[in-house]
């Protein structure tokens, strides 16, 4: 089975590479962790990894870095990967950066720093439940639709033999 994408963003080098340490006790089996150090890093990493058909299932963002701030890109994330898991990680977001990252980037979940490690994993875990749940019945949706128009293509034929 192909493993998902779990990236983390923050301006502060130690902070995702602790991060991206303390992922890959929990996660590091069935994820590849990525760390990047700026909002347009991230956003680059992330174009690659679905060039190369990769599944970006969760992304950890601070808030306050120099360029792309981690509403704008949650929200640039949610434009085209809607069912990703979008986590604010940070210590100095206020409440209308919060509120922005709600509404126009599909915040998930929201973590103060410095985190809990055992909270945090919890909750990703959960989160990680749901995103393979929408996934998958997304997948069974696209396959009933598909088997719908079969069935219906077959129901406009005629019938292969008149009975007398």
């Amino acid at each position: 089975m192909e493993k998902g994408f779990i990236i983390c963003v923050d301006d502060e080098p130690n902070v995702v590479t602790t991060l991206r340490e303390q992922l890959l006790k929990y996660f590091g089996e069935t994820h590849e962790i990525e760390i990047a150090t700026s909002g347009d890093e991230a956003w680059d990493m992330i174009q690659e990894i679905l060039k190369s058909g990769g599944s970006i299932e969760v992304i950890i963002t601070d808030q306050v870095m120099p360029g792309l701030k981690g509403s704008e890109l949650l929200e640039k994330v949610n434009s085209i990967l809607p069912d990703t898991i979008k986590i604010l990680l940070t210590g100095q977001a206020g409440l209308q950066d919060t509120i922005e990252a709600i509404n126009k980037g599909g915040l998930n979940f929201f973590v103060e720093k410095p985190w809990d490690i055992e909270d945090l994993h919890k909750h990703i875990e959960r989160l990680i439940h749901k995103y393979k749940e929408n996934v998958e019945n997304y997948r069974l949706l696209k396959k009933l639709e598909k088997r719908v128009k079969e069935l219906e293509s077959l129901t406009n034929q005629k019938p292969l033999y008149e009975e007398d």
